[in-house]
């Protein structure tokens, strides 16, 4: 009879065990539940923050375009070739002097936001300028080849009409000499 209440007990003792063994592994899945919720809400949460990045990103793009075509609209004589006429007006540099007159053509075009020209003289390609409207100025810097001596160029036009524009070129070379041309634009085609 002890036996008995002893296996009895064992085995009462056993089926509690087990009973315990099923609410603990119950509370651990429902933990586990409970963790894959809050990541799918995670996930969820970066989703959107992406979505809305990616969505802020075309409204950039679009507003860069729109600004681009903006520029196309204010501006839509301006690509195509126009004939340069540059005089000295100003200068501290050996072989240079006030009243040099030098001609170039120059191809405008627009790209990614900007101006681009190409100035030719003689049919041969003798620099690149890139630039930007700014208040009714167009604002261009020569594109410097990494061979070519340090010195800068920069530009300043204002457009008169469809046909003719007027400005500046300054040139500053290496050794701190400076080179002021006026400028005169006719529109070639």
């Amino acid at each position: 009879m002890k036996r008995t209440i002893l296996l009895i007990g064992l085995f009462i003792l056993s089926g509690c065990d087990l009973r315990k063994r099923e609410i603990e592994m119950d509370k651990k899945m429902s933990e586990l539940r409970q963790k894959e919720q809050e990541l799918n809400l995670r996930e969820q949460s970066l989703q959107l923050r992406e979505d809305r990045l990616n969505e802020k990103q075309k409204i950039l793009d679009s507003a860069n375009r729109m600004m681009n075509d903006s520029i196309v609209k204010e501006y839509p004589y301006i690509p195509g070739t126009w004939l340069v006429e540059m005089e000295c007006t100003e200068t501290n540099c050996p072989g240079s002097a006030v009243g040099d007159i030098s001609n170039e053509q120059w191809e405008f075009k627009f790209q990614d936001n900007h101006v681009i020209v190409s100035a030719t003289r003689n049919n041969n390609l003798v620099r690149v300028y890139i630039g930007d409207f700014n208040d009714g100025s167009l604002s261009l810097a020569e594109q410097l080849d990494s061979s070519v001596s340090p010195g800068k160029i920069l530009v300043s036009l204002q457009p008169k009409n469809a046909k003719e524009m007027q400005g500046r070129r300054e040139i500053t070379k290496e050794d701190g000499c400076r080179i002021l041309y006026s400028l005169r634009l006719k529109k070639k085609r």
